[in-house]
């Protein structure tokens, strides 16, 4: 079924729509809660959150807009609240350490596990926005603009972080003659 026609359905209380509509991003979206909060237990929580509340807040989107998006919107949000809720546990407590972020599809295309390894403890490097934008560019589909939108800041500065992270991920491994 056509993405758009699912989602006209899940809007109308279709919950098989909507069933066949989260397995079109299950993987993108769990990926994205695993590479921030690093536990299982979390990420499923956080996942189910977002699904809920996803189905809970149907008849609020706009179908002018792109559906990842308001998707990973909503996912963003609700990463953002449990760090909050959770910045006195020790496993959380630095907001730079747990932001870490990857590009899956690049991971995804890697042979080795070493490499893949090597890959993630350079983006670990990144500021904590540098990672920020990786992610949602990489996980969600978002446009720069969609990203600037979600988190304020100017497009240039969206722009900017992502060509950092992309550089300082590339000239690291370089120097670890990794690529």
């Amino acid at each position: 079924m056509e993405e758009q026609l699912l989602i006209k359905n899940s809007v109308l209380g279709n919950e098989n729509s909507f069933a066949l509509l989260v397995k079109i991003y299950r993987k993108r979206l769990y990926s994205y809660f695993m590479k921030n909060c690093f536990n299982r237990s979390a990420a499923d929580d956080l996942f189910q959150e977002t699904i809920f509340k996803v189905w809970k807040n149907l008849d609020k989107y706009n179908e002018q807009n792109k559906f990842s998006s308001w998707l990973f919107s909503i996912a963003h949000n609700v990463l953002i609240d449990w760090f909050r809720k959770n910045k006195n546990n020790p496993v959380n407590n630095n907001l730079d350490e747990m932001m870490i972020e990857s590009n899956y599809n690049l991971i995804e295309n890697i042979e080795t596990k070493e490499l893949s390894q090597i890959i993630n403890k350079k983006i670990d490097l990144l500021s904590t926005k540098q990672k920020r934008v990786f992610l949602l560019r990489q996980h969600s589909g978002m446009t720069f603009k969609e990203i600037s939108e979600l988190t304020g800041d100017s497009i240039n500065t969206v722009l900017s972080h992502m060509n950092y992270a992309v550089k300082k991920i590339r000239n690291s491994l370089k120097e670890e003659n990794a690529i």
